[in-house]
């Protein structure tokens, strides 16, 4: 039997992805945002497309810098997760209160957090206001992961839990990656 879920629950459905650490810079302020709602939209150039609250700060030095980071986190950065997610820049330095590291990223000014699996340095290549999110459209300049966490894909099951990235399901609710169900050389063909 199915149930009815509500419009405004139905992107649910479309979980499970990577939850994200967005980094942003502008004139020396730093700012780590949880972000979850995100997706590829363009191999060719790599494009993907981002919601960002308007309200946030990620969302303002967005505008003042059109670029970010879009870091990729384990299961050690759950509280971080949910830290960054629950509070804003504007009242809170993120990054000292939790102690994360961060690196100089390799193409831009935005910094890497340094224990995420995955980093992906991003441009801003447009921005559209279709309802109480805006959507940024960025092109992924460089793109970086943890050997043992990601060769053509994320590594299914990982050779250790910490190098698993951490999965989005909704709301507070997040796991990582089990068991592998099928691989094909189609992979290559999508690549």
């Amino acid at each position: 039997m199915k149930r009815e879920v509500p419009p405004q629950q139905a992107h649910r459905l479309l979980a499970t992805r990577p939850v994200c650490l967005v980094t942003t810079m502008s004139q020396g302020q730093v700012n780590v945002m949880t972000l979850a709602w995100h997706c590829p939209v363009s191999l060719d150039p790599p494009l993907l497309a981002m919601a960002v609250h308007p309200s946030t700060l990620t969302h303002e030095l967005l505008r003042q810098r059109e670029e970010c980071v879009l870091n990729i986190p384990g299961r050690p950065l759950l509280e971080a997760v949910l830290t960054c997610g629950s509070i804003t820049g504007r009242d809170e330095d993120k990054v000292s209160r939790l102690g994360l590291e961060l690196e100089a990223g390799q193409a831009l000014d935005a910094p890497w957090v340094v224990a995420c699996l995955a980093h992906l340095e991003c441009v801003l290549v447009d921005r559209i206001q279709p309802g109480d999110h805006t959507i940024y459209i960025m092109q992924i300049v460089s793109a970086w992961a943890e050997e043992e966490a990601f060769g053509q894909t994320w590594i299914a099951p990982p050779a250790a839990d910490e190098l698993a990235p951490l999965l989005h399901l909704g709301g507070a609710a997040f796991a990582t990656l089990g068991s592998l169900s099928s691989q094909t050389n189609r992979d290559a063909e999508h690549e």
